[in-house]
């Protein structure tokens, strides 16, 4: 009896904590997409393809072979997510109002690039591929299965790419990512009652390759790897204690949780139509399907609970019109299918498909400077939580995301060169 209500204790943590990935804040899964101003603009279409900026870099590194010289790219995005749930229902007390859940957030990443010869580039990305923050209200009864959660990564990303010819360029470089989790449940009327906590550092890798058949053509194909993480932290559990049952609470101390990162896949096409004009797409694959469960290994035992996520694709179109040699106007369009089965949902953020639809532009401000910018809104379905055990609770959660994103594309060489 013991053995099993320590199991629901620590299956109200762990059936939770694990969906601090399920944010829609961003991307699918806890993914972040906002990596570049400029192809915020076009719903990221055409993203491993290469652009005026350096941002492509993310999705392909062999895009950096497009930027003659030495360049730097500065981008920032404001993501401004809202999600929230009225018709709560469940035990345990509380109010019916969720709050809204989903927290601003300011996305930076930054490139650079230096070209040592026609045939070699090297470069930089530092970007926080991952992350979230969400809040539900601690009073609310959502709380007991999500209160506070936080993830943050960086990820540091030197590359090489090569020209090949005039046809082919390719390029491959390494990911050295840093991971850290805060993740906390609350009753109400109590406060927090349980917490888990932990950072690591993995290691993984990108590739890519740019072909450029005609003047007005070109397909890229890019790679980021998985990155296996071994976060090492702490874990309490203090709802035994709460409940009058104090051999059921779990007392802080040391944890750890594996955690895979998944790959990702993108393929995108640039096709000019005119000078003036080109239109652009891609299609991303993420092997969310690799998150089968969440365990937690702490000094009393093991808790593992299965989430059986799925792959997410991305389908996007976009255009982009040059009205002038100073001004570029961008438009797009994107679907995007959630890795969360309905049956694994729940409510640090709900999780589900998505439209985007999004505008951009820029501006060449000088011979050393272009400027950025892009604002996408997100209509994301509703995100359905029917929770059957060990405390039943349902919600439907109203969700939509807005996101402006701004940045500078410096060619640095001429800034401080003069060439």
């Amino acid at each position: 009896m013991a053995g099993m209500s320590r199991k629901i204790c620590l299956g109200i943590l762990l059936g939770t904590t694990t969906l601090v990935s399920a944010t829609f804040a961003h991307a699918g899964g806890f993914a972040i997409r906002e990596q570049s101003a400029e192809f915020q603009g076009m719903s990221f279409a055409g993203a491993a393809a290469g652009g005026s900026g350096l941002s492509s870099m993310f999705w392909n590194p062999a895009t950096i072979t497009q930027h003659e010289g030495m360049k730097g790219d500065y981008n920032g995005a404001l993501v401004m997510p809202y999600g929230r749930a009225k018709d709560e229902t469940g035990g345990l007390g509380g109010t019916t109002d969720s709050g809204n859940i989903g927290k601003t957030a300011f996305v930076p990443a930054t490139y650079s690039s230096y070209q040592i010869n026609d045939m070699f580039w090297v470069g930089l990305g530092m970007t926080a591929p991952f992350g979230m923050k969400t809040e539900n209200d601690p009073n609310s009864i959502g709380a007991l299965y999500g209160y506070k959660s936080k993830i943050f990564t960086l990820n540091i990303n030197p590359v090489v790419g090569v020209k090949l010819n005039d046809l082919v360029s390719v390029g491959a470089g390494l990911q050295i990512n840093y991971m850290k989790g805060d993740l906390s449940n609350a009753l109400a009327g109590v406060g927090e009652i349980a917490r888990v906590e932990g950072d690591d550092w993995g290691v993984g890798f990108t590739a890519g390759i740019t072909i450029t058949p005609t003047d007005m053509t070109t397909i890229g194909i890019g790679y980021r790897s998985r990155v296996k993480h071994k976060l090492k932290g702490s874990f309490y559990n203090n709802l035994g204690a709460i409940l009058g049952i104090p051999a059921l609470t779990t007392p802080y101390g040391p944890a750890t949780v594996d955690h895979t990162l998944p790959d990702m896949l993108t393929f995108s096409v640039r096709q000019q139509i005119t000078d003036s004009l080109a239109l652009t797409g891609s299609v991303e694959w993420t092997n969310w399907s690799l998150f089968k469960d969440f365990t937690i290994e702490y000094s009393g035992g093991t808790e593992s609970i299965a989430y059986d996520w799925e792959d997410s694709w991305l389908f996007a179109v976009g255009a982009e019109y040059k009205y002038s040699d100073a001004l570029t106007f961008r438009a797009g369009y994107a679907y995007e299918d959630s890795p969360v089965p309905d049956s694994t949902r729940g409510v640090r953020v709900p999780d589900n498909n998505r439209h985007w639809i999004s505008i951009g532009a820029s501006w060449v401000a000088g011979d050393w400077l272009t400027l950025h910018a892009g604002y996408s809104h997100l209509f994301v379905k509703d995100g359905d939580v029917n929770i059957t055990t060990p405390v039943p609770f349902t919600a439907t959660y109203k969700n939509h995301v807005n996101i402006v994103a701004v940045s500078a594309t410096v060619d640095t060489g001429k800034l401080f060169f003069g060439r």
